[in-house]
């Protein structure tokens, strides 16, 4: 039988002294060593002492000062005894009180946030931080507090000293950003959050930083930062919205489009969405989209009604429209200007230059009209347009007037239309078969650029044909002395020569038949 522990016990020097004896071993024959008294196997519990039989004779035996005692955890069996701790460093069992009392600050600061009672957490956590600075979900927490409690600067300070320690605590970092964002630190917001990308691609990072970019006019990047964002998060509407803008911006028409249609149908609506979804619209091109015949009773041209714009009665046809979709840019602009945008006139001149890009003139000059004395930016470009729809209504002396307040405003832009404005009226009195006003409106254009070869040859072709043989041969010299070689080089010198005022076969008409149909008769 094996022995565990066996207390011998030993009186030197007047002290009982209490030792654990090693386990006995077998003897060399193998033989397990003789069983000791049943009074000795067992003790009468973990720190009592041997039965009598094994003390000493009365006689030798003195009483244990009461200091001399072995502590009750000295007596304890083999297998539960502690190891004492590191000489210099107090017991384990004194260091635990303070981690023990900053856990309990923290779990009692972090009940009363979640209670919303933000100033009581702030006390509590504040104490936790103070017992354990080690702990960045203390700080993390007494962060929040201070944010819910309207107190942003401390908790700004808790989540940059989070990230001092720990640059990867992506959820500090965040918190961080949206109280930047919160008071439109846009430099502070990417300087948080970029280099947060290396460890977490998440949207609300994305989208911040988007946002944050966007406000600093980085719009390449704010760009790059909304696109990736969609792809985390499709279903946000304002996403969609500002991508929009910026692709606006950037002249990408089509994408701007497609995107203001993806925040409509997420719900988001507004006068200045659909304004600017018909600004895309038109520089698409697509003024009026397809128009298609509906039947709208007492429709009124020029409304909305439900999804159709109503751009004019069908004659004949009662209650019969002609009517653009909401996929073009009539529809959109009018639509924004039914749900109440604000009343300006730059919207009013998009509307009217919708209908002068579709070639309706008559319409378009009317709304230009009626605009006229509102518009107070951009004023030569507006006369411009005006002029465009006057031109287009056959009313020339009132485009070249229009136009000529348009060079009067800004001479660099608009003084070299004046020569395509004068030919624009000649040829129209032209088609008209007016020669007169066709040669009038050609010297205009010929004074005005003087050095055009091409104008002198058209004024000389229509004096040849107004018969003014002298005045064309002038304007053909002048053409040769312009462009020694002229690609009508020849042809011009044949017909010089044939008008010149040396051949006297000039003066007859070449309506009348020839000489030789007296040779018939």
């Amino acid at each position: 039988m094996r022995i565990s522990t066996t207390l011998l016990w030993l009186a030197v020097a007047g002290l009982t002294l209490a030792l654990p004896a090693r386990a006995a071993e077998p003897d060399a024959a193998g033989k397990p060593p003789a069983k000791p008294p049943a009074a000795d196997a067992k003790p009468a519990g973990p720190t009592a002492a041997p039965a009598a039989a094994a003390k000493p004779p009365a006689a030798e035996e003195k009483p244990v000062p009461p200091a001399a005692k072995p502590p009750a955890a000295e007596t304890k069996p083999a297998g539960q005894e502690k190891p004492a701790g590191p000489v210099g460093k107090p017991p384990a069992g004194q260091e635990k009180p303070a981690a023990s009392e900053a856990e309990q600050w923290f779990t009692q600061g972090r009940e009363a946030l979640f209670q919303g009672k933000y100033e009581e957490a702030v006390g509590l956590l504040s104490k936790a931080v103070a017992a354990d600075k080690t702990k960045t979900s203390y700080q993390l927490h007494l962060a929040r507090a201070y944010r819910y409690a309207g107190k942003d600067e401390p908790a700004i300070a808790c989540l940059e000293q989070i990230l001092k320690t720990a640059p990867d605590h992506v959820e500090a970092g965040q918190m961080l950003g949206e109280l930047y964002s919160a008071a439109k630190r846009w430099k502070d917001v990417v300087r948080v959050l970029d280099p947060l990308l290396q460890y977490r691609h998440d949207y609300p990072t994305y989208h911040m930083l988007a946002e944050a970019e966007n406000n600093l006019g980085e719009r390449d990047r704010a760009r790059k930062f909304y696109e990736e964002a969609l792809k985390l998060n499709p279903q946000s509407a304002s996403d969609h919205y500002q991508l929009g803008n910026l692709y606006l911006a950037a002249n990408f028409f089509a994408l701007a489009a497609d995107s203001y249609q993806q925040a409509l149908r997420l719900g988001l609506d507004s006068p200045a969405l659909r304004y600017k979804l018909g600004s895309a619209y038109f520089n698409l091109r697509n003024y009026f989209g397809a128009i298609s015949l509906q039947t709208i009773p007492s429709g009124t041209p020029g409304t909305i009604h439900g999804t159709w714009y109503l751009i004019e009665a069908v004659p004949g046809h009662k209650d019969v429209f002609r009517c653009a979709p909401q996929t073009s840019a009539v529809y959109q602009i009018a639509k924004a200007v039914a749900d109440h945008i604000e009343d300006r006139p730059d919207i009013h001149v998009l509307r009217a230059t919708i209908y002068l890009n579709a070639r309706r003139y008559a319409q378009a000059f009317d709304m230009f009209a009626k605009i006229e004395p509102t518009v107070k930016e951009d004023k030569a470009l507006f006369y411009y347009y005006f002029a465009q729809a006057a031109f287009g209504s056959g009313q020339y002396d009132r485009y070249l007037a229009l136009l000529e307040e348009a060079i009067r405003l800004d001479p660099a832009a608009y003084k070299s239309a004046r020569v395509d404005a004068y030919l624009s009226v000649a040829d129209q009195y032209n088609e008209a078969g007016n020669l007169d006003k066709y040669i009038e409106y050609l010297v205009k254009a010929v004074a005005e650029s003087p050095q055009t070869a091409s104008l002198h040859l058209k004024l000389g072709y229509a004096y040849e044909d107004a018969r003014k043989f002298e005045l064309a041969v002038a304007q053909w010299r002048m053409v040769l002395d312009i462009e020694p070689d002229h690609p009508q080089r020849t042809k011009l010198l044949n017909v010089i020569e044939k008008y010149s005022a040396n051949v006297k076969m000039v003066v007859v008409p070449a309506e009348k038949p020839p000489a030789k149909k007296k040779d018939k008769d």
